[in-house]
């Protein structure tokens, strides 16, 4: 086998057991690795039965088969699992180093099943695993937890992590990869710390066969590296960070305000962008293993009410939740917010967005402060918001305990009228690319897996010109404010957000990768012998696989829709009046995806993916 270990290590919390499955060649082809890999084992060997944070619900991590080849943006990880917050399929990925070492550990993923009796970290070397107690570890933060494992074993220790907020059960919390990454989505971390489980620690020395290595690095060095580094996109992220177009965005309508009711803020986009980031707060450029792109934003604000020790920084999504949504121009206190959100490890697009709900609550009345502890949100007032988050974390209070469950749940808890305030897709609050603007990212959010998501397809860069793919028909330019050839262009980029979270190959690297490419780096490491088509399909079959796993666990076609805060016309800007006709493309998806009015697959389209095993479970 080439570019995969074909091991995969097992790990019974409850009785410490551990063991190897070696899924099949064939396996590794039609899924891919990563997030494919992730659905297809839990699919095979999960309790379908338990909820997600049952002692019998399974937590995957998985590599993909590019993980240390050292080409930009493959050292990724991706972790799945049924999401406390949605109770659906859950799936989130995450930069840094982690993906590279797990699988010089000898492995290409780690299913966990049970709860220990009590808390430990699992330890991994070459080919080799130990529970170690965690019992002093657990309440402690993120950061402290990477600096005291580094301290115990070395500093090229690779340690994946969970906060406070995973232990007291907020239903969004997030994984830390070594201080400035993060599993943010879906509330994995929430999963991990409810079996017990505190850490993950990896260091190891072995390394995979790749089918054609000298043919990989030539292919590497004379035609994909050169290509990634003159993009033009990845040049701007690497200067200014993932916010670097926000002001621009903004102007156009594309970064929702004030929980989604302004179409115009310039004041925002002044005091909130990379370039502002760069000129004020910023302190040095960091990127992920390997990467010479250097996404990464290193920050300090060194006096104030938002101080801050040099660390990691905000990306576009937290800056735009924390700030524009929230109606907050400064930078310094989104950098604060986001320090104290990885450091008790909670997802910052949920946590933002529910306290944008939650303001808009407020604001017309559903809550109200003799309700709450006598305290009050109101647009801009940050400085609440900072107060807040620990007693989130804590779920502390009567308001931490609401604001912990996310805005869906908590909306269904305080009823109202609170719902028309919600921008959630299947209990997922939508990032920060604004449907209205851009229209085909309307319907990819609604057709997304795990609920509103910019990872799971690129249909927004699509849709600014950043990127096109000719060989598929993608190379057509489209008006954005438009229905016109959305959904095709929709249905081919979410393929190819699967195959990338299944490569585990980033979405930014990948820009400047043409699709003819990826393939022949696919089949040089892994020896998939992929033509084109054929890695399309198993993205096809990846979508349709977790699609399927959604409606084991309840999904319908109604669930198929943006939050209604969305498609609610903004009264100004460039966007004023206008929302997406998801009627047309809704109808459009369902025809060439062969779903039926209950937003089912036909048997006859699994049996084409060679899904054919779900039919009878749907």
């Amino acid at each position: 086998m080439y570019g995969n270990t074909g091991k995969v290590l097992e790990v019974d919390l409850s009785s410490g057991q551990f063991d190897v499955t070696e899924p099949e060649e064939d396996t590794y082809k039609k899924y891919i690795g990563g997030a494919g890999l992730a659905a297809k084992l839990l699919y095979d060997r999960g309790n379908l039965d338990a909820d997600a944070l049952d002692p019998e619900a399974l937590l995957i991590f998985a590599t993909g088969p590019l993980a240390d080849t050292g080409m930009y943006g493959t050292s990724r990880l991706s972790v799945g699992a049924r999401s406390p917050l949605t109770g659906i399929w859950g799936q989130a990925s995450c930069g840094g180093n982690f993906g590279p070492e797990l699988k010089r550990c000898g492995y290409d993923g780690i299913i966990f099943k049970g709860k220990s009796p009590q808390p430990v970290y699992l330890l991994l070397g070459d080919d080799s695993a130990e529970l170690v107690s965690a019992v002093d570890l657990w309440g402690k933060d993120t950061y402290q937890i990477c600096d005291e494992l580094k301290a115990k074993y070395s500093k090229q220790h690779k340690v994946l992590a969970v906060g406070p907020a995973s232990e007291n059960g907020v239903l969004y919390g997030s994984i830390c990869n070594d201080y400035g990454h993060h599993f943010g989505r879906a509330g994995m971390g929430t999963v991990m710390a409810s079996k017990n489980l505190k850490a993950i620690v990896a260091q190891g020395s072995k390394r995979v066969e790749f089918a054609d290595p000298e043919g990989l690095k030539e292919l590497w060095q004379n035609t994909v590296r050169p290509r990634i580094d003159d993009n033009v996109w990845c040049q701007g992220i690497g200067a200014d960070g993932t916010a670097a177009l926000m002001e621009i965005k903004l102007m156009e309508g594309e970064c929702p305000v004030k929980n989604w009711t302004v179409g115009d803020w310039m004041e925002g986009g002044k005091t909130l962008s990379g370039p502002m980031l760069t000129d004020t707060i910023l302190t040095d450029r960091h990127g992920c293993r390997g990467c010479a792109v250097k996404c990464k934003r290193v920050v300090e604000v060194k006096e104030g009410p938002y101080k801050i020790e040099e660390g990691p920084g905000p990306e576009l999504e937290t800056i735009g939740c924390f700030g524009t949504l929230l109606l907050n121009p400064s930078m310094e206190s989104v950098a604060k917010a986001n320090e104290i959100c990885n450091r008790l490890g909670m997802d910052t697009i949920t946590c933002g967005s529910t306290f944008a709900w939650a303001m808009d609550c407020y604001d017309h009345g559903v809550m109200k402060p003799e309700d709450y502890e006598g305290i009050k949100l109101e647009w801009g007032d940050i400085d609440t918001v900072i107060e807040l988050l620990p007693k989130i974390a804590a779920r502390e209070g009567k308001l931490g305990e609401l604001l912990s469950r996310g805005s869906r749940k908590a909306s269904e808890e305080i009823g109202g009228g609170s719902d028309e305030f919600l921008t959630d897709t299947k209990g997922l609050e939508a990032p920060i690319h604004d449907p209205r603007s851009i229209w085909g990212t309307g319907v990819a959010y609604a057709m997304s897996v795990r609920g509103a998501c910019h990872v799971s397809n690129n249909m927004f860069e699509l849709e600014w010109g950043g990127v096109e793919y000719p060989e598929i028909g993608l190379d057509i330019l489209m008006e954005t404010m438009s229905a016109e050839h959305k959904t095709d262009a929709a249905i081919k980029t979410t393929d190819i957000g699967c195959i990338n979270n299944s490569l585990c190959w980033c979405a930014f690297t990948t820009l400047g990768v043409p699709l003819p490419l990826v393939v022949q780096c696919v089949n040089m490491a892994a020896g998939y012998d992929y033509d084109l088509d054929s890695m399309m399909k198993a993205g096809g079959r990846i979508w349709y696989l977790q699609r399927c796993l959604c409606h084991i666990w309840g999904v319908t076609a109604e669930d198929d829709r943006l939050g209604k805060r969305i498609m609610t016309p903004t009264p100004d800007g460039m966007i004023a009046g206008m929302v997406p006709d998801m009627d047309r493309m809704l109808k459009e998806w369902y025809e060439m995806r062969d779903l039926g009015p209950d937003g089912k697959p036909s048997k006859k389209v699994l049996e084409e993916y060679d899904l054919g095993y779900l039919a009878d479970k749907i």
